[in-house]
């Protein structure tokens, strides 16, 4: 559910040459963001495409009841790349975890790249491929799960992307409840069970846990 869309030694900057790097570059903007403060509004114009290049970002998709998160994005990955190409507007919201920085791209120069870069327009569609498979599969893998499993794998990913045992979860239980597609009530019992069996420490939206090992086994049986 959480995700860096970018290899750790190499970025989208490395397929470009040196002239459409300066292009895109001067004709883009790094905006700081601090935490809780509104990236994307859903409904909004897809006016640029945008380049998460450090901190923790979650896309809320919005009805008239109820908003709900539905995934989270680590540095170095693409802001709903799917979403600019495919509509001209974004169908959800992107919210800072932590304090964050975007760089806004010039979504006209970032398509004339495309046609005059081969190997840019085929890293661009692969970078497209991962984030539906994997969106893919974690609707598939945690429709498969009781409701243990399904919110043992969530911890296991936050604690991945937040790279520490103890971490702030970035949504409240209503949300880890449609994530997983359980009810509240089952996450809270879920988590207080977790807390009694000595495997994580629950306070709030505070999480540590205790017993990686238990964890992953709840997770890969659940």
């Amino acid at each position: 559910m959480a995700y860096n869309m970018e290899s750790k030694h190499k970025t989208w900057y490395d397929y470009l040459t040196e002239e459409q790097h300066k292009l895109l570059i001067d004709n883009s903007h790094l905006v700081n963001f601090n935490k809780g403060e509104i990236i994307i509004k859903q409904g909004i114009a897809a006016n640029h495409i945008l380049f998460l290049e450090q901190g923790m970002v979650k896309l809320m998709v919005e009805d008239e009841k109820r908003s709900t998160a539905c995934k989270i994005l680590s540095d170095n990955t693409f802001i709903g790349l799917m979403c600019t190409f495919v509509k001209r507007s974004f169908d959800f919201s992107a919210v800072a975890i932590t304090p964050s920085q975007v760089r806004q791209i010039n979504r006209s120069d970032f398509e004339e790249v495309i046609r005059s870069n081969g190997d840019f327009a085929v890293y661009i569609m692969q970078q497209m491929s991962l984030m539906t498979s994997k969106v893919v599969h974690d609707l598939i893998h945690l429709s498969h799960k009781n409701a243990d499993g399904a919110i043992c794998t969530v911890l296991i990913d936050l604690s991945s992307v937040f790279n520490s045992h103890t971490f702030q979860m970035p949504f409240s239980r209503v949300e880890l409840a449609n994530i997983v597609g359980y009810s509240k009530e089952s996450v809270i019992s879920c988590l207080s069970s977790l807390q009694r069996d000595g495997v994580i420490i629950a306070s709030g939206k505070s999480i540590e846990i205790l017993d990686s090992k238990r964890l992953e086994i709840i997770s890969r049986l659940g």
